[in-house]
């Protein structure tokens, strides 16, 4: 019997072979193993390396690659938050406020923004590309471009008042985070007036 059992059915993989003989025992919870399949070729969801573009405060950007998991500790981020980001889903446009991060999904740009640096999806998309490169000439040019007030009477009170509460002779001074923000929402609204 056991002659012709073998004769009918299908040769098995021998690595099918060694994962039945390795994995026969019960876990402790009762329920047997995967039987009979062949796992090695299976690969974990949200493991693969994806390209981000990081560019840090001083305006100088790199390509690196890093899996979800590595950035949702880099970013001290939920997963869920991670998802708005994914080209492959259509999520409506998002600005998430989180501990150590913003999370941006405006249109084309989705990016993460924290205190160091900002972390793009690398993309070949026009308008991801004219954001790093505004937003590091911004960084590069100094912060006094963005917004200048009206009149030299107002200029001048801001001016002191600003110098009073934080020594910087600039008015219009924000911090990385908001500045990467700005350029962000201007690059946004750019892509919508083309449209």
């Amino acid at each position: 019997m056991a002659d012709l059992k073998e004769r009918l059915l299908p040769l098995k993989p021998q690595s099918a072979i060694n994962l039945r003989g390795t994995t026969s025992q019960a876990s402790a919870s009762g329920r047997q193993p995967f039987q009979g399949l062949d796992l090695s070729g299976l690969k974990k969801r949200g493991q693969g390396l994806r390209s981000w573009i990081r560019v840090d405060t001083s305006g100088t950007s790199q390509v690196i690659e890093v899996d979800k998991f590595t950035m949702m500790r880099r970013c001290d981020l939920p997963a869920r938050d991670l998802r708005l980001l994914d080209p492959l889903f259509v999520y409506p446009s998002t600005i998430l406020g989180r501990e150590k991060a913003i999370v941006v999904n405006l249109e084309q740009i989705r990016c993460i923004i924290t205190a160091d640096e900002v972390l793009l999806l690398n993309s070949l998309d026009s308008y991801v590309l004219q954001y790093v490169v505004e937003l590091q000439r911004r960084l590069t040019s100094g912060v006094g471009e963005v917004w200048q007030p009206e009149g030299p009477e107002l200029n001048r009170r801001s001016c002191r008042n600003f110098d009073n509460v934080y020594g910087s002779p600039s008015p219009d001074y924000l911090p990385f985070e908001f500045r990467a923000l700005e350029v962000a929402l201007e690059s946004a609204c750019t892509f919508l007036d083309s449209q």
